[in-house]
């Protein structure tokens, strides 16, 4: 063998051992770095629960890292006279920590994502790029909130905003110092699976919302406000108009709000024959039936007139109100809110009308403000159930107390 040739193998031989002591180093390498990645993992995963001043509660992991992130967001605000509340959720690859201090009426957060990959700190970029989304937030916003928090946000173009990861959504709040003199947190959920979610509000209280006189072109709009609050509501149509809004009251069924009668054309029933009074009520049965399949359930009559005819005419349950927005009046949303957050109670029917913007308006100051309070806004045969009644035709209810 020539002595290039020699050279030439001794060469060959050099790049296969380099080549199988970079493999064999790496495989090593990978190996410990996975031994160490699950080993982290692991830690983080068995976190406990630690106690300050006998009263605030926070994870500890005992990882540098994170424990220092959340002890200096507490610092921050002196962890005097506060309440702090937590999430921590894993995914396949992502570690996130939510954290909400709560003072007096204020909220403030952190939230912290931790690469489960590559050991490091990340952003919430990493599970949703809020300016790419933008256009998709900015409507869910609109839908739920009024017009004041929506324009704050959109200006703020999500610099004050904050991711919280779960297994089935994404929620993100906005920090309340946008906001000027709100006492709820503002938030909006994406859903990022089809698990159904478990609302995380208690409720103690129960009324239901009514809206008259519909549909009308604005009548999905307030459904999709409900919707975005986690709320129902009882939709009293007349027979004329779903007659001619067949895909409105069909759209207001399928989307699980309660559908019932204000009989066909809003006539007085009371200035009516028996005859008369039949046919506006049995009209407007008879299209609701031809739209959704399904039997109209209960009946609200025009300016809430009734008289002993009318009970005996009836054969559905007969809904009235205790709390009357007077929203066709006073086309004020400021008023409006007022009038329902100042005379609402456990078991109360709120009338509305799903006819105009001003009411639209006040719908989306004061769910969030009810639900904070402990409300649950329903329907009116969710609201009897929940009460423990037993709905009877021809009977008047204002109320379930």
């Amino acid at each position: 063998m020539s002595k290039n040739l020699k050279r030439i193998f001794m060469y060959i031989i050099c790049l296969i051992m380099l080549f199988l002591f970079i493999i064999v180093t790496k495989t090593i390498f990978t190996r410990r770095e996975t031994k160490i990645k699950e080993s982290v993992i692991l830690k983080l995963k068995s976190y406990e629960v630690k106690e300050i001043d006998g009263k605030i509660k926070i994870p500890y992991f005992d990882y540098e890292l994170l424990d220092k992130e959340i002890t200096d967001f507490l610092n921050e605000h002196n962890n005097k006279n506060i309440l702090v509340d937590y999430s921590v959720n894993f995914t396949e690859n992502l570690l996130n920590i939510f954290l909400t201090i709560k003072r007096q009426n204020n909220y403030y957060y952190k939230s912290i994502f931790y690469d489960l990959d590559k050991l490091k700190f990340t952003d919430a970029n990493k599970v949703i790029d809020l300016k790419v989304t933008s256009d998709v937030i900015l409507n869910k916003i609109k839908n739920k909130y009024c017009k004041k928090i929506y324009e704050k946000i959109k200006l703020d173009n999500f610099e004050n905003s904050f991711v919280l990861l779960t297994e089935n959504k994404i929620r993100i709040y906005f920090d309340n110092s946008l906001f000027d003199s709100i006492s709820y947190q503002v938030y909006i959920d994406i859903k990022s699976s089809s698990i159904e979610e478990v609302s995380d509000i208690i409720y103690d209280k129960v009324v239901a919302f009514t809206f008259d006189d519909g549909p009308s072109n604005l009548t999905l709009d307030f459904v999709n406000t409900l919707i975005e609050n986690d709320s129902k509501a009882t939709f009293f149509e007349l027979g004329n108009r779903m007659k001619y809004n067949q895909d409105i009251t069909r759209g207001l069924y399928n989307l699980g709000m309660e559908v019932s009668s204000h009989t066909y054309s809003h006539k007085n029933l009371t200035s009516l024959s028996k005859k008369e009074m039949e046919s506006e009520l049995n009209s407007t049965d008879i299209i609701f039936k031809e739209i959704t399949k399904d039997a109209i359930s209960l009946v609200r009559p025009p300016y809430g007139s009734y008289n002993k005819q009318l009970s005996c005419t009836i054969k559905h349950p007969i809904i009235l109100w205790n709390v009357d927005t007077n929203d066709w009046l006073h086309k004020d949303e400021e008023r409006i809110y007022n009038h329902i957050i100042e005379n609402i109670s456990d078991g109360d029917i709120v009338l509305m009308h799903d006819l105009y913007p001003t009411t639209l308006e006040a719908l989306k100051m004061v769910l969030p403000v009810l639900r904070q309070m402990g409300y649950k806004i329903t329907t009116v045969s969710d609201l009897a159930n929940e009460k423990g009644y037993t709905l009877e035709n021809g009977i008047i209810y204002r109320f379930f107390k």
